[in-house]
């Protein structure tokens, strides 16, 4: 008799390990989706931080040459043409269409294309070598 209950408490026991395994599996599982759209939504946030900086700083370089441009037309007429000053005004108007929030209805991606190569129409109109160079990233999240 003695030898029966202790199979079946043997067996208990082992159903309760089970058991218990398959709870700290699902705890950890648990724990670990939290914990990853914690990190996923933080890493998110600074990869968006850097992309909209990269972004911005193309679209200001582009509207600081036209704007220079558009002063250097204005104060000597005779070194640049007034179909090289439509250009620019033209480059300048599509630069102030690029959006300055988020927003999803927006396609960034197109018109900074478009803004790129209206930019290539004018420094080539004024004949200039002048394009944006990337500037080099920082060693600090390397």
């Amino acid at each position: 008799m003695a030898n029966i209950d202790y199979e079946i408490s043997k067996e208990l026991d082992l159903d309760a390990l089970v058991h218990l395994e398959n709870m700290f599996v699902e705890f950890g599982r648990e724990d670990g989706l939290a914990a990853g759209g914690r990190n996923g939504a933080i890493e998110g946030r600074v990869m968006g931080c850097e992309k909209g900086f990269e972004l911005s700083r193309e679209v200001g370089y582009y509207a600081g040459c036209a704007q220079l441009w558009k002063v250097l037309a204005q104060q000597d007429p005779e070194r640049i043409s007034e179909k090289s000053l439509k250009k620019i005004n033209s480059l300048l108007d599509l630069i102030e269409t690029f959006p300055r929030q988020n927003q999803l209805d927006d396609d960034v991606v197109a018109l900074l294309d478009k803004i790129r190569g209206k930019f290539k129409t004018v420094a080539s109109a004024l004949q200039t070598a002048e394009r944006y160079v990337d500037a080099p990233k920082s060693k600090m999240f390397y």
